[in-house]
């Protein structure tokens, strides 16, 4: 006879796994299903990092280029009189339900080809304001920098 222990499982989870093994037809315990997923754990943790550490949300985010927006982001573009927005949502931009690239969403608004670096404004979570994306760029402080820098040696 096999020994057992109990591990606590939010009630609710529970609840949920069995409530979806029933709606696909599926006849097995979820006490076993849960074995299983300990046993596919196991099998896959060694060779998947990701299962060894957990991702908090702050790891998660978009890479635009050179300027990372994290989870959370906003991303907000106003065309003829209206905003249109998206939000960063784990590591892709969702836009209307779909996830998509900076430079789709603002070509999807406008029906044209256009500069999304120019057109998109975004705020993090850590912003109090919106920001444009251009102006986020970590490169665009440098040649900031670079042309205030020639013009002060202009003058």
């Amino acid at each position: 006879m096999k020994s057992h222990i109990s591990v606590p499982v939010q009630t609710s989870q529970f609840l949920e796994l069995a409530n979806f093994l029933r709606t696909n037809n599926d006849p097995r315990d979820p006490v076993d299903v849960i074995v299983t997923a300990i046993d596919y754990w196991l099998d896959n943790a060694s060779w998947k990092p990701e299962l060894l550490s957990e991702i908090s949300s702050d790891d998660r985010g978009y890479q635009w280029k050179s300027l990372f927006l994290v989870h959370g982001t906003q991303i907000r573009m106003q065309y003829k009189g209206t905003f249109f927005y998206a939000k960063v949502e784990g590591d892709e931009i969702i836009y209307n339900g779909e996830s998509i690239s900076p430079g789709s969403m603002v070509n999807k608004i406008t029906g044209t080809s256009r500069n999304a670096w120019r057109d998109l404004w975004i705020k993090r979570p850590s912003d109090q304001e919106w920001k444009s994306a251009l102006g986020c760029r970590p490169e665009s402080k440098e040649i900031s920098e670079k042309l205030l820098q020639e013009l002060d040696e202009f003058e």
